[in-house]
């Protein structure tokens, strides 16, 4: 696909006369519009309204850069937009769910209108200094043959665990279950069904579990992934007469993915 070139910031019929510009009548309708009223012909007025319309919305989001939210909208996972002056990023699919309430659906990327790179916010006095440390994430990753940084741009907690949103898409999630709160199974012959804290949208790359106990007896903990919104876990022990699955466990999980 070629790359388009910048372009003019015109706005069409922005010159017109009084009278050559009208705002089409019914914009869900269409142009279906002229056969009621206009025996089918379009006057020239709307046409200039039409396509009026057309480029002010352009230049809307050429200015924004982000657009700014609206409850008329539904949003994709990781749509980014703007609220109140900070961006967001959505965690799963939504539609009217405020970005700076509902932190189920939504997550804050940045502190204020200088923060959206991944830099933390120092104050000297009254005056802020944005500096990268350590607690930015930097790996190089290869995208069509370049090596390019990529970098926490989300991070949060809910109830389902932790997780972290990288630039190019990539996602970290996990959860533990310590010994004082251990992960009980229902069902000890089958797995533990536990949702991922966000979705991953096309694959899990790598899991990593891991048992979180004192016991002194032997445990084994396996994982299956059936699906992109949660992760199978089970554990079990030897006993005097073989293997035994457990009902209750400490353990933890980290995944990786898309």
């Amino acid at each position: 696909m070629i790359i388009q070139k910048k372009p003019d910031y015109l706005i069409f019929a922005d010159s017109a006369k009084k009278g050559e510009v009208t705002d089409f009548p019914d914009v869900s309708r269409g142009w279906g519009i002229t056969i009621d009223q206009t025996a089918s012909k379009p006057p020239m007025e709307w046409m200039n309204g039409a396509f009026n319309r057309i480029d002010k919305n352009i230049l809307y989001l050429l200015q924004q850069g982000v657009p700014e939210w609206s409850e008329l909208v539904t949003y994709p996972e990781n749509a980014i937009i703007k609220y109140n002056g900070a961006l967001y990023i959505a965690i799963v699919k939504n539609d009217n769910a405020q970005p700076s309430s509902d932190t189920s659906k939504w997550q804050r990327l940045q502190a204020d209108y200088f923060n959206a790179l991944p830099a933390q916010k120092i104050m000297n006095g009254s005056d802020p200094i944005y500096e990268v440390g350590e607690h930015v994430d930097f790996k190089k990753i290869a995208i069509n043959g370049q090596q390019i940084s990529r970098f926490i741009i989300a991070k949060g907690s809910n109830i389902n665990g932790w997780y972290e949103i990288y630039s190019d898409g990539f996602k970290r999630v996990g959860n533990k279950w310590p010994v004082s709160n251990p992960l009980h199974s229902p069902n000890p012959l089958g797995c533990v069904k536990v949702p991922f804290p966000i979705p991953f949208t096309q694959t899990v790359i790598s899991v990593n579990v891991s048992i979180e106990t004192s016991t002194p007896a032997v445990e084994i903990i396996n994982y299956e992934i059936n699906s992109l919104h949660e992760i199978g876990l089970t554990a079990g022990m030897f006993g005097a007469s073989g293997m035994v699955a457990m009902s209750e466990f400490a353990c933890s999980y980290s995944a990786e993915g898309y």
